[in-house]
């Protein structure tokens, strides 16, 4: 866990660093953008190296400080908040299983902020179950040779390496996978299409083509055949924790970007300000109930987790749900509320209820999560 000093910098650093991605986001989400001045400003403030342990010179943050700092994310910019999470789910996994041959020097650069990293487990075979991989590998020559696509790799094409997950050696069954580190620059290695998203119009979420793509055999994470356990134990934990902040983060933005056009706009005819109408108050009062027990769920988790040293999946699997239904009715209230100015796009709201409709179905989707959720609930495995 990090240290008090480490939590402080690392706080009394955010605001400059919500206000250089804030002054990004309508640029970033118009054009479709890659943010790299946003990455780099996170780079330049040292927060890169949230998860990296204090004795390899990062924060070794908690719970606590990770889901803080990805809602303040979250509520400036959050396709550049993806980016940061999706880099520190393939962190934690680099600094838990990566072999020590390249371990050190990689998180070196990681904390210096010269490597960003991220996660391709998705395919278009296996739709939300992100666990499953119809992909191949192959031991040739003492090179690992990998083979398959990945749909939907966040940074896909900027990152410079990349956690993916394919069947393990030998194996036909899609359940048995292995996670290898694959370095930007591997043979065979291709990135094709551009991402057009309805929101989180920066990620790069592009298709990743392995085609007899080869990494050297100290690349694997873990062991051969130990990817679904990795993924479970480790990857989605951290995910479902980040993905709950940052679309907290969209939902509070939307809410105070609402509060402030109630106060400051003037309704000529009756001389008053939109926020003297009861009707109003009412439905901005939903909004805030729905943010506060958002927040407090998540919060709940994070802390769980920092208390036991080994995070909660069902009240973490709560957290995501909570906060996507909460981004996504939060953001059409405030549509509603602030009327024609942020329809025209005006006002980032209409940004932020793009943004925020992803949460439902980015795996694990709604639907998955309240089935394990209910599984949890009647002590059935969660998965057959």
């Amino acid at each position: 866990m990090e240290t008090i000093a480490a939590r402080s910098v690392i706080l009394e650093r955010m605001p400059a660093i919500k206000s250089v991605l804030a002054s990004n986001a309508a640029d970033v989400d118009r054009h479709a953008r890659f943010p790299s001045e946003n990455i780099e400003t996170l780079s330049k403030l040292d927060l890169m190296g949230l998860l990296v342990p204090e004795t390899e010179g990062g924060a070794q943050a908690s719970a606590d400080l990770f889901a803080t700092v990805l809602l303040e994310l979250g509520s400036s910019c959050a396709s550049t908040a993806m980016i940061f999470l999706m880099h520190c789910c393939a962190m934690e996994t680099i600094v838990e299983f990566c072999s020590p041959a390249i371990r050190r020097p990689l998180l070196k650069d990681i904390v210096r902020g010269k490597h960003l990293s991220t996660l391709a487990c998705s395919e278009r075979g296996t739709g939300a179950n992100f666990y499953a991989s119809e992909s191949r590998s192959a031991m040739e020559n003492r090179k690992l040779v990998l083979a398959g696509e990945k749909s939907f790799v966040t940074s896909g094409g900027h990152a410079d390496s990349y956690v993916v997950a394919t069947r393990s050696i030998e194996s036909a069954n899609v359940l048995q996978t292995t996670l290898y580190l694959v370095p930007k620059n591997s043979t065979g290695l291709s990135f094709e299409g551009t991402w057009n998203g309805l929101g989180l119009r920066g990620n790069s979420s592009t298709n990743m083509k392995l085609a007899s793509c080869t990494v050297p055999d100290d690349h694997v994470l873990g062991k051969q055949g130990q990817g679904l356990e990795l993924e479970m134990s480790s990857i989605l934990p951290r995910f479902l924790l980040g993905t709950a902040a940052v679309y907290t983060g969209i939902a509070v933005a939307a809410l105070e970007q609402t509060v402030e056009h109630l106060k400051s706009r003037i309704l000529n005819q009756a001389g008053k300000s939109l926020s003297a109408f009861p009707v109003l108050r009412r439905s901005l009062a939903e909004m805030k109930v729905s943010v506060d027990a958002s927040r407090s769920l998540m919060f709940s988790a994070a802390a769980a987790w920092d208390q036991s040293g080994t995070p909660d999946l069902v009240s973490l699997l709560g957290a995501k749900y909570l906060a996507c239904e909460t981004s996504a009715n939060v953001t059409r209230q405030a549509m509603q509320l602030c009327g024609g100015i942020a329809y025209s796009g005006a006002l980032p709201v209409e940004r932020h209820m793009r943004d925020g409709l992803a949460g439902s179905i980015m795996a694990p989707s709604k639907d998955m999560l309240l089935d394990l959720i209910g599984r949890a609930a009647v002590d059935m495995p969660l998965l057959d």
